[in-house]
């Protein structure tokens, strides 16, 4: 315990430090992976600890994304309230897909998922009045308020900070849930849903409760993203980038929460770097993931934490 609360400040202070001392495009680099570390860990809290795989995650990360620029736009909302009203829509919308696709529950959520992100996608496109279809829509990212103070996010440094904000506090929030008895439970249905039944726990509540949980930190990493880029467009409604969570999750190891994030930090430096000057990129990742599922089935953090208690 000691050793790990000295890890925890040494990332800590090395996070911080980092800030003022990066260079401009491992800063930007930085401040993509502390928003995709949120999504990852989203996706984490769905597959990882209750074993619902989902190829529709997109639909929450682009639901959030116009959900705090229409504000914006049209009525020159604060950050906060923006960011409030995205969150809001993005549970709602969770809770009603997430009703849907957890009743059906197997083949049929992966299916019904996968038919949810298709039908938004297009919808997105479709609707250009509304998202600006492939092309998208711009805004002015508001300030940050505290009162009397204000900083702008046209601040490449502050633009670090308030992402790693957000990053912290979603871990310490997630964790504080897996750890809780809510956690134990989740854990429980994704070992053995039948017996967590028997047992008397209502499986689809907590099943819906992590879907919930899960729709609401993709919309948060969705509405930080399109923040930090002052752009949506209906390519955040993409299928692709439903299976990026996915193959953060198992490169990292599911079911570990700092997995997916060891996931990102691995994969995305590859996308930022490579993908520039040679489109066939994805050979790397794909070469990566068969690696990992034959050498490190459980993901890189996984097979650490299974050798480590072993030991």
């Amino acid at each position: 315990m000691k050793n790990r609360l000295i890890l925890y400040v040494l990332v800590l202070v090395i996070l911080f430090s980092l800030g003022f001392t990066l260079p401009t495009d491992m800063r930007s680099l930085s401040i993509d992976i502390f928003i995709f570390a949120i999504y990852a860990m989203a996706y984490d809290i769905l597959y990882g600890y209750t074993g619902q795989f989902s190829y529709g995650q997109a639909v929450f990360f682009g639901v959030a994304a116009y959900g705090l620029l229409l504000p914006v736009l049209h009525t020159n909302t604060n950050l906060w309230v923006s960011l409030t009203i995205a969150l809001v829509i993005t549970v709602v919308f969770g809770i009603v897909l997430g009703f849907l696709a957890v009743r059906l529950g197997g083949a049929y959520f992966v299916i019904i998922t996968i038919i949810f992100n298709l039908t938004f996608y297009l919808i997105a496109l479709d609707w250009i009045w509304l998202t600006g279809g492939d092309d998208g829509l711009t805004f002015r990212a508001p300030k940050i308020e505290f009162g009397v103070f204000s900083l702008s996010l046209y601040d490449p440094v502050v633009t670090y900070y308030f992402m790693l904000s957000f990053l912290l506090a979603s871990y310490l929030i997630l964790k504080r849930l897996i750890s809780s008895p809510i956690g134990k439970v989740l854990i429980a249905i994704r070992e053995n849903e039948e017996r967590a039944q028997l047992i008397g726990y209502n499986v689809f509540r907590y099943k819906l409760l992590a879907y919930v949980v899960s729709a609401l930190f993709t919309g948060l990493s969705g509405a930080l993203y399109s923040l930090r880029t002052r752009y949506a467009s209906a390519d955040y409604f993409n299928i692709a980038l439903s299976v990026q969570p996915i193959i953060w999750t198992l490169v990292g190891g599911a079911g570990t929460l700092t997995g997916p994030i060891v996931g990102v930090i691995l994969i995305n430096p590859l996308i930022y770097y490579i993908g520039v000057w040679w489109k066939h990129y994805l050979s790397i990742i794909g070469a990566l993931m068969i690696f990992v599922v034959i050498y490190s089935p459980k993901g890189i953090v996984g097979n650490l934490i299974n050798k480590i208690e072993k030991s």
